[in-house]
C-alpha cells in the first residue's frame, strides 16, 4: 500500500498529526470491524494505513503540480452511479457544518465526524431507506472534493443519489 492510498482510505490529509490519524482510523473501523458488519480484509486494510501513515521512516508524499487555473466542477445533477466524487468551491471548514445543517432539510443526520470531514444521512421513506455518505475532502488547487455515497438500509432500494444529492445541495446554496 502507499501513502496515498493510506491517506485516502482514512480520508486524511499530508497535514494530519498522529491524534488526526487515530480518530480517523477510529472513526472508520467501527464500521469496517468485523464485529460490526465489516470484514476482515476492510479492518485489515485501514489497520495498514494507519501503521503506513505512523511510522516515522514513511516517504514524504510527491508534491502536487501547479494547476495554471483552478476549474472546480459543478454540481453534477445526474448522478445514477452509488458514489460519485466532484469538487465545489467552497472552504472545507464551512462546508461540512452547512451540509449538516442542510442534511435535516433532506433526511436525519446520524452522524458528524468534524476532524475526518465525514457526515451521515439516513434519508428516503420506508420502505426506499438509504443512508447517504457524505464525505468532504482536503481543499486543493481546484476546490474542495465532496464525495457521495448511498447505501440501501433494507431490501428495498434507496431513493435515487441524484434526487437526494441535488435538495442537499440546493438547501446548502439557500
Amino acid at each position: 500500500m502507499d501513502i496515498g492510498r493510506a491517506r485516502t482510505l482514512l480520508g486524511v490529509t499530508a497535514a494530519a498529526d498522529e491524534s488526526v490519524l487515530r480518530s480517523a482510523h477510529r472513526s472508520r473501523i467501527r464500521r469496517a470491524h468485523p464485529d460490526a458488519g465489516g470484514s476482515d480484509g476492510a479492518a485489515a486494510e485501514l489497520n495498514e494505513a494507519l501503521a503506513l501513515l505512523l511510522d516515522p521512516r514513511a516517504p514524504a508524499p510527491p508534491a502536487e503540480p501547479a494547476r495554471a487555473t483552478p476549474t472546480p466542477a459543478p454540481i453534477p445533477t445526474d448522478l445514477e452511479d452509488a458514489d460519485r466524487v466532484f469538487v465545489v468551491e467552497d472552504p472545507a471548514e464551512d462546508l461540512l457544518l452547512r451540509l449538516a445543517e442542510a442534511g435535516h432539510t433532506v433526511g436525519e443526520v446520524v452522524f458528524v465526524d468534524p476532524h475526518v470531514g465525514m457526515l451521515e444521512i439516513v434519508v428516503g421513506e420506508a420502505p426506499a431507506v438509504g443512508q447517504l455518505a457524505v464525505t468532504v475532502g482536503a481543499p486543493n488547487r481546484s476546490g474542495t472534493p465532496v464525495s457521495f455515497t448511498l447505501e440501501p438500509l433494507g431490501v428495498t432500494p434507496a431513493p435515487p443519489i441524484g434526487d437526494v444529492v441535488t435538495a442537499l445541495m440546493a438547501a446548502v446554496r439557500r
